[in-house]
């Protein structure tokens, strides 16, 4: 097939989907409204079994005052004390009705962050509010299996997109609590904690007293002797999490896994130094964004970044875990087909979220995922490294990138 014939086809799709998108401007909302009815009518244990029954197990030993962790496995619970208070009153319940109100929360507060995250971005626009639906719908394949399984990752991410949406606007301790409730939810939320803490000086009191508390908030139902304990395996816990052997969790999928297809296997030794020098990397880049200026540019870079990092080198990524990064590409590719529906990059990047949000096999998502989100951490790279491209394609004017 010749350059052209694959341009003029290229040409008729943006244009034909950018039509049904004009002419049916509801439908992201309603693809979005009925997918929540249909997960919320089919939550089940027999379907949320693997991962909020898994909680509520989790919470119950809590409650009882059993041993959390097992430095030793990487199939018990992963996730610190806090997390496990707030699931404490669930336990109490019947399951699917625990597992009914979770979901409820969690879905109104992505479809929430979804909305305030889009109106940040185009505050003076009337389509905001239609955005957030196409953002939503093209993160069904991405937010299927959390909500399937009653997954805490949904809540975490929403309390990363609203903390963004709140830095646009510069309403830190907003934004502060925010990551505070994506925090206690899900440990790894830590990442995009550090990155803010680190670069926005008005919120590093706020985000140092939000991790202080949340350390905290177990001693204020438990022993400090039991929880002392507790800590200190958990410690150990992530430290087996980080240095095991890739693939070993057999749902990992990062760029460990990756390399392994490639016939690259490192060893712990070497995957541990590998991820705090990623770290550094995203620091330096989300550094880079902020001093060349714009709220709108430095919020969404470290929404990205975040999600970049923990989708690739977060420990124990699982290959359904990739809701933490998609809406955030989704967000990016949103403004740029704004201003040109024919820029293919865009497009690029709605197939990306689309392709890392589907499950085909374990083999193939070892791989393919965490390549997508190479591909996209390199190309952020180069945006952010001269931040005036970044800015050009999260605040407008001459894309450059």
């Amino acid at each position: 097939m010749s350059t052209s014939a694959i341009s003029t086809g290229f040409a008729k799709f943006s244009q034909r989907a950018t039509a049904l998108v004009e002419r049916f401007p509801w439908l992201g909302w309603a693809g979005w409204i009925a997918f929540c009815i249909l997960a919320l009518a089919r939550t089940h244990p027999r379907r949320f079994a693997a991962a909020f029954g898994y909680y509520l197990e989790a919470a119950q030993r809590f409650a009882a005052r059993y041993t959390l962790y097992d430095p030793n496995s990487l199939t018990d619970v992963s996730y610190w004390p806090s997390t496990l208070v707030v699931l404490v009153p669930f336990t109490t319940m019947n399951p699917s009705l625990a597992a009914v109100i979770v979901l409820t929360v969690s879905a109104i507060a992505l479809t929430w962050a979804a909305i305030d995250l889009t109106r940040a971005l185009r505050p003076s626009a009337t389509d905001a509010f239609m955005l957030a639906g196409l953002l939503l719908l093209i993160n069904i394949p991405a937010a299927w299996y959390n909500f399937k399984h009653v997954q805490l990752h949904i809540l975490m991410t929403a309390g990363m997109m609203a903390a963004a949406a709140c830095i646009i606007r510069e309403k830190y301790l907003t934004a502060s609590l925010w990551l505070f409730v994506a925090l206690v939810v899900k440990p790894i939320a830590v990442v995009m904690v550090l990155l803010c803490g680190a670069l926005v000086p008005k919120m590093r009191l706020p985000l140092l007293a939000a991790v202080i508390v949340g350390a905290l908030l177990p001693f204020a139902i438990a022993d400090h002797t039991y929880l002392i304990e507790q800590y200190r395996l958990f410690g150990l816990k992530l430290w087996t999490v980080a240095s095991s052997p890739p693939a070993e969790w057999p749902y990992q999928a990062d760029f460990s896994t990756m390399l392994k297809s490639f016939g690259i296997v490192l060893p712990g030794a070497v995957s541990v130094p590998l991820r705090l020098i990623a770290a550094l990397g995203t620091l330096f880049l989300a550094w880079r964004v902020q001093r060349g200026g714009g709220n709108r540019a430095f919020a969404l870079a470290v929404l990205i970044l975040s999600g970049c990092y923990l989708t690739l080198f977060g420990p124990r990524n699982e290959n359904v875990s990739f809701l933490v990064v998609t809406p955030a590409i989704t967000a990016l590719a949103l403004l740029m087909l704004l201003r040109d529906q024919m820029d293919i990059r865009a497009w690029l990047l709605v197939g990306a979220a689309l392709v890392l949000g589907f499950v085909v096999t374990l083999e193939i998502d070892h791989t393919v995922k965490p390549a997508i989100v190479t591909v996209i951490y390199g190309w952020l790279i180069y945006l952010m490294i001269e931040p005036r491209r970044w800015r050009a394609l999260a605040e407008g004017g001459s894309p450059g990138g």
